[in-house]
């Protein structure tokens, strides 16, 4: 989402003894290391059982929330990993580009009250981000997301994944490459509404220039994302539930009907709201878009 840093934080220079105890791991980090590493490792010789996969799940969990603590993450922008039934299918969450996994929480609770396990990691963005890393490397971003996606279908049956905004994008990227089994696409950054001379900065590549980077900054990185995002789009051969509000003041509408004359999948659905303005979960969530999300990844 293009919103307010929820977690950026301001610092000045850390006395000696602090830096030292940044640097230093503590042993409770090399515990919870050691044992999602143990579990992994020894899975290949076992029986790929309901209770090691969740066995599996909640070492990750331990161990990433211990290391987002550690780096002074406030809690409700943490990442956020919730455990479903019993061989239930995977959902993996993609946040915006300068939020944080507080933006995914309601939706993702509503995935998994209908009992699928559930990930939000938190993705390397500006909002969290020490002071002088403005940049979203969106690389990274999807690195970070690919790496969660595979871990996911350690433990779950199958996987899905949504993305919301910047999310979308990354969303779209990830499942041209990974083929997961449902793709959600929601406000899909993917023809930003900006002047025409700021896009073609994109398209003349000069976005990598040190000045140009200065004076526009982070978004030109999303943009690249966006960009990249669209020749994708014909590679999605999975069902697609994608929705946008006309009103996106962010986001062109064009970019849902983009994806609705890609998609080929027949069980792809696609809603366009009238109103609601870029923050779509927030304007149409509890109003019935997260029950139709639901409904979708069950059907599917």
């Amino acid at each position: 989402m293009f919103e307010s840093d929820s977690a950026a934080r301001s610092g000045g220079p850390l006395p000696a003894e602090e830096k030292e105890r940044e640097r230093a791991v503590r042993p409770e980090t090399i515990r919870l290391a050691l044992t999602a590493w143990e579990l992994e490792s020894t899975r290949g010789g076992r029986p790929d059982t309901p209770r090691a996969r969740a066995s599996l799940l909640r070492a990750h969990q331990r161990l990433r929330t211990e290391m987002e603590e550690r780096r002074g993450i406030p809690p409700a922008d943490r990442s956020l990993i919730l455990g479903g039934d019993e061989g239930a299918d995977a959902v993996l969450l993609i946040h915006g580009a300068t939020s944080t996994p507080a933006e995914m929480r309601p939706l993702a609770e509503a995935i998994h009250a209908a009992g699928f396990t559930v990930y939000v990691p938190l993705l390397p963005t500006r909002a969290n981000l020490a002071p002088g890393l403005g940049d979203v490397i969106w690389r990274a971003c999807l690195q970070e997301a690919r790496l969660r996606l595979r871990f996911l279908r350690e433990v779950g049956s199958r996987v899905h994944v949504v993305g919301l905004s910047f999310g979308a994008a990354l969303a779209i990227h990830l499942a041209a490459e990974e083929k997961p089994h449902g793709v959600v696409l929601l406000a899909p950054a993917l023809e930003p509404r900006l002047p025409l001379y700021v896009r073609l900065l994109l398209r003349l590549n000069v976005h990598r220039l040190q000045w140009v980077r200065r004076k526009y900054g982070w978004s030109l990185e999303v943009l690249e994302a966006m960009e990249k995002a669209r020749p994708l789009l014909s590679r999605l051969d999975m069902p697609v539930y994608a929705a946008q509000c006309q009103d996106d003041e962010r986001i062109a509408a064009v970019s849902l009907r983009m994806v609705q004359r890609k998609a080929r999948h027949k069980a792809s659905r696609f809603r366009l709201y009238p109103a609601g303005g870029h923050g779509i979960l927030q304007s149409h969530g509890s109003a019935g878009l997260y029950a139709e999300i639901v409904d979708f990844l069950r059907e599917i």
